[in-house]
C-alpha cells in the first residue's frame, strides 16, 4: 500500500484461507505469510507471484531472525518449533523441537493448552517469543529450541482455547512484543492492561533469580492501565527507541517516566 496517496500497489494472492502471520525481511523486499491453510509461502514485494511454499500442517505463524537468513515456523496443533535456512527452505527444518510445558501437564492431562499466536524474534537473535492467545507467553533459545522461561500474564490475557483444527483465536498476533534492547517483553490482554516482563536482567540485580528452563515461570514486574478495559490488540515498540505503542478500540502512545521505578506514562 502506498501511504502517499492511500492507494493499492500491489495485491498478493495464493493463501486459500485467512493469513494469520506476515513478517517481513529485515535485509532485503522479501517477506513470508503463514494461513490456517496450512501453508507458509515466500513473496518478493516486486512480484505478485509466489516465490515458495511450504506445506505444513496446525495453522503456522512465521518470524524472521534479525540477520535474515534463518526464518521460524511455530505450528499450532503440534504444538512446535521449526527453524529454515532460507536459502533451503524447500528442504528440511535444520532444527525440530516441541515445546511441551511442565506446568500445563502438571494441572491436567490432557493438558489445556493455549493457541499460539506469533513468533518473534529478540534483537539480539538469541531468544525466540512465542506468544499465546492464553495467560502464559514462553521465551525460548533460538539455537536450540528450548524454553527457557515461562511469562505468567496477572489479568485476562486474550483468550485461553484448547488447541483443535476449529479453535477461534481472538488474539491479533501483534500483542506482544520485544523491547529493543531484548531485555523486557511485553503484552496486551483482553481487560486493556499492558504486563511487563524483565526477562534479562543484568545478573548482579537478581541474584536469586530461578535459572532458566521450563520451570521457571515469570511474573510482570508492572502492568499498565492504558485502554479501559477495551481490548489491547498491538504492542509495539519503535525499533530504536524507547517509545511504545498499544492499541486497541484507541491508539496509546507510552514514553519512558522520568521517575526512578522505570515506569510508563501515556502521551496523549
Amino acid at each position: 500500500m502506498s501511504t502517499h496517496d492511500n492507494s493499492f500497489i500491489r495485491y498478493f494472492k495464493g493463501h486459500k484461507s485467512k493469513v494469520q502471520s506476515l513478517e517481513m525481511s529485515p535485509v532485503d523486499d522479501t517477506f513470508l505469510s503463514a494461513a490456517v491453510d496450512d501453508t507458509v509461502r515466500l513473496w518478493d514485494l516486486r512480484s505478485p507471484s509466489c516465490q515458495g511454499h511450504l506445506n505444513v500442517v496446525s495453522h503456522p505463524c512465521v518470524s524472521y531472525d534479525p540477520t535474515g537468513a534463518v526464518f521460524a515456523v511455530m505450528l499450532n496443533l503440534k504444538s512446535a518449533i521449526l527453524m529454515y535456512d532460507i536459502r533451503n527452505y524447500d528442504k528440511a527444518p535444520f532444527l525440530s523441537e516441541s515445546l511441551k510445558d511442565p506446568v500445563l501437564f502438571r494441572k491436567s492431562f490432557p493438558p489445556v493448552l493455549p493457541s499460539y499466536t506469533s513468533c518473534r524474534f529478540s534483537n539480539d537473535g538469541k531468544q525466540l517469543l512465542i506468544g499465546t492467545a492464553g495467560k502464559v507467553h514462553y521465551v525460548l533459545d533460538s539455537f536450540s529450541g528450548g524454553i527457557l522461561a515461562r511469562l505468567e500474564e496477572d489479568n485476562s490475557g486474550m483468550e485461553m482455547v484448547s488447541i483443535s483444527p476449529d479453535a477461534r483465536v481472538l488474539a491479533s498476533g501483534e500483542d506482544i512484543s520485544w523491547s529493543p534492547d531484548s531485555r523486557y517483553v511485553l503484552a496486551g490482554s483482553q481487560d486493556g492492561k499492558i504486563s511487563i516482563w524483565d526477562v534479562n536482567p543484568p545478573d548482579s540485580s537478581q541474584p536469586s533469580r530461578a535459572p532458566f528452563g521450563p520451570e521457571n515461570t515469570l511474573r510482570p514486574m508492572q502492568v499498565l492501565e492504558g485502554h479501559k478495559g477495551n481490548p489491547a490488540r498491538v504492542v509495539n515498540f519503535n525499533p530504536k527507541l524507547g517509545m511504545l505503542v498499544s492499541g486497541g478500540m484507541e491508539l496509546a502512545f507510552w514514553l519512558p517516566g522520568s521517575n526512578d521505578k522505570n515506569e510508563m506514562q501515556i502521551d496523549s
